[in-house]
Parts: C-alpha cells; sequence; structure tokens
C-alpha cells in the first residue's frame, strides 16, 4: 500500500468515525428530550389527577349546599 492509498484510508477513517461522534451526540440529545418529555407527562398527569379531584370536591359541595337549601325551604 502507498502513502496515497494510506492518505485515503485515514481520510475513510476520519469520517466514518466523525459520523459515529455525530450519531452518538444525537442519540444522547433524543435521550436528554425523551426524558424531559417523561418528565412533562408525569407532571401533567398530577395537574389533571388534581383538578379532577377539585372539581369531584366542588361537585359533592355543591350538591349538599343545594340539598340543603331544599331542605331548608320545607321546614320553613
Amino acid at each position: 500500500m502507498d502513502a496515497n492509498g494510506r492518505i485515503f484510508l485515514f481520510i475513510l477513517l476520519g469520517l466514518a468515525v466523525f459520523a459515529l461522534g455525530r450519531r452518538f451526540q444525537t442519540m444522547i440529545i433524543m435521550r436528554q428530550v425523551w426524558k424531559q418529555s417523561a418528565k412533562q407527562v408525569t407532571a401533567r398527569k398530577e395537574v389533571a389527577n388534581s383538578a379532577a379531584k377539585a372539581m369531584i370536591g366542588i361537585t359533592l359541595i355543591s350538591i349538599f349546599v343545594i340539598w340543603l337549601v331544599l331542605n331548608l325551604n320545607q321546614v320553613m
């Protein structure tokens, strides 16, 4: 193998290492984005559960108040 062949081989090897490095970097970034998305989904689920609990609580209180008003009207 002459010098030109070795230079060509080193250039190909450099390009391959560069391409692998870029793929690895993209994989790391995608993993970070996925982790952030998973955290956001968990946070949104918690917010939705809290909102549902609050709506159920307000509904129960409203039903109790309506029942109380109707019973007080019957007594008076």
